[in-house]
């Protein structure tokens, strides 16, 4: 079995039924385990919370870490202390309302608990927009290029969970919340109860507002209540490889049973809580936005020609202001490890690793190309030092320089452990490919100003094996994909350090760094050569 892969267990609505649920599932951790958890989504007590007291009072056993969703009825509302989330029994736990569950196992689970209400109350066993809004939030924060998650929790169906699939010919009751949130939060298995009976759609592929970028497909499982004579599947077994440790590649990878995406493309929007009508009449779905004026469609209707646009003011950029010139009253000094003749070397704000510096020239440069030789012989120079430097850790460096909304070139220096260096090249182009992002080799790091015409925004990655690979960036990027990529599972397994604002330190632990790092590096920095 890969060692990657985590095995889980997902049951349907227990209703009360703990005895038929745990001794299946003892049997089955036995005979084809052992599996990391057990998952629960709907009703899970029913009318039946005399026999639960039992697993309270550890009179009997929970053979498996079991995690359940909340209350699908005000009358169980008592059976949860906590609303956001508690242990209600030894190794049962209530996930909570909602939120992004991720064990140890680097599973990324979403979970949204409770039926969908549309009233403006709140009521512990319901969920309203908002709570899709701060789930999608919570899930999306610290990554740059959201690639989706794992599995997504739900007790309710998502609505026209069906579209699409000649072979879905059953009748529930849909939430459009869901549907939204299954949109932005590309799930690779999205799994339900609540409907008393098990259906299993045909994998369908998400799809994004560009339509340019590859997409990962997501499996709808919807699983019967427990019962003991049930002949329909209320019990599902799970293994897979967290997706923060695969490439792109192996994520989008097609089947041949694969379906478009059910939801109609007005999902895609980001703000929910904008009032929408969907005509469904001979399964046709139309949307029609209730708030847009007359002004707003004609806004829309005239396109690039729109008289109504006003033009915005070119954006004049202030030496003085800018974060990374020397001479700025806004840069941190104290981030400044060796200064050369034109170039300098600092520690980078929210590093990847302790160690993640930048090189970057004293004086107001935006790009790499355009530089005059002195200044490119002077980054070689610094490039040399560090690779010394990190090869005396058993590390070498990652060199790469993103031309693309930003003022002030900075080429960030990222080590990595030597043995993570196999196949490196093949995942960052795995990684741009499904991102709909071409990566081209070049022969020599020399050859750049040649490959990339002045003022054109341009991604580069210089790699340890003097491997040079770059594109031009035509349509938006993904602003931390040097990131990303270099905390994968293969390389440096750092998958929540990818934005850096979530890794930002206090100015006395920077300065801690600062030090360490000159004085280690001070034997092989060129400038204190004589």
């Amino acid at each position: 079995m890969d060692a990657n892969k985590i095995k889980i267990l997902i049951c349907g609505d227990v209703k009360g039924n703990f005895q038929t649920l745990f001794s299946r599932v003892e049997t089955l951790n036995k005979k084809a385990g052992p599996f990391e958890m057990l998952l629960c989504v709907g009703d899970f007590f029913g009318d039946n919370f005399n026999e639960f007291k039992q697993y309270q009072a550890g009179l009997k056993k929970v053979p498996l870490s079991t995690y359940i969703l909340g209350p699908v009825s005000q009358e169980q509302e008592r059976y949860f202390e906590d609303i956001n989330g508690c242990e209600i029994a030894p190794n049962i736990s209530y996930l909570g309302k909602r939120g992004l569950f991720s064990p140890s196992t680097g599973l990324k689970i979403a979970y949204l608990s409770g039926i969908q209400s549309d009233s403006d109350e709140y009521e512990k066993f319901t969920f309203r927009k908002q709570d899709a809004m701060a789930l999608k939030a919570a899930c999306v924060r610290s990554q740059c290029s959201f690639r989706g998650v794992d599995i997504l929790l739900t007790s309710q169906w998502p609505k026209f969970i069906t579209n699409g699939d000649d072979n879905a010919k059953v009748e529930y009751n849909g939430s459009d919340i869901i549907s939204w949130l299954a949109v932005h939060l590309k799930p690779r298995y999205l799994i339900s109860g609540f409907e008393d009976h098990y259906f299993e759609r045909k994998p369908y592929r998400n799809k994004n507002k560009s339509g340019d970028s590859m997409e990962i497909a997501t499996r709808f499982i919807a699983l019967a209540p427990v019962k003991k004579s049930s002949k329909e599947k209320w019990l599902y077994a799970l293994s897979l490889t967290p997706l923060e440790r695969m490439r792109m590649t192996e994520l989008c990878q097609r089947t041949t049973d694969e379906t478009d995406s059910p939801f109609p493309d007005e999902l895609l929007r980001e703000d929910i809580t904008k009032e929408v009508k969907f005509d469904q009449s001979e399964n046709k779905q139309y949307f029609y936005d209730m708030n847009a004026s007359m002004d707003d469609t004609k806004r829309k209707r005239k396109g690039a020609n729109n008289p109504f646009k006003e033009k915005r003011p070119k954006p004049e950029f202030d030496q003085s202001k800018c974060w990374f010139c020397l001479g700025s009253p806004n840069v941190e000094k104290h981030l400044v490890i060796s200064v050369g003749n034109e170039i300098y070397l600092t520690l980078a704000k929210g590093g990847l690793v302790s160690e993640h510096v930048l090189i970057s020239p004293i004086t107001h440069f935006q790009a790499t190309v355009g530089l005059s030789e002195e200044f490119l012989n002077e980054i070689e120079q610094f490039k040399k030092s560090l690779v010394k430097y990190f090869d005396s850790k058993n590390e070498v460096p990652v060199f790469f320089e993103r031309n693309y909304k930003t003022s002030h070139l900075q080429i960030q220096v990222v080590p990595i452990p030597k043995q993570a260096t196999r196949e490196l090249k093949e995942i960052f182009i795995d990684e741009a490919n499904g991102h709909g992002i071409q990566l081209e080799e070049l022969p020599d790091i020399s050859q750049l100003q040649t490959a990339i015409p002045k003022g054109v925004p341009y991604f580069m990655v210089e790699l340890p094996d003097k491997t040079v690979l770059y594109s031009k960036i035509r349509n938006n990027f993904p602003l931390q994909f040097g990131r990303e990529v270099l905390t994968s599972g293969p390389i440096l397994d750092m998958p929540d350090r990818i934005e850096w604002q979530d890794c930002k330190l206090n100015e006395t632990e920077e300065i801690a760094l600062v030090q360490r790092f000159r004085k280690s590096f001070e034997r092989y920095d060129f400038t204190l050569q004589s």
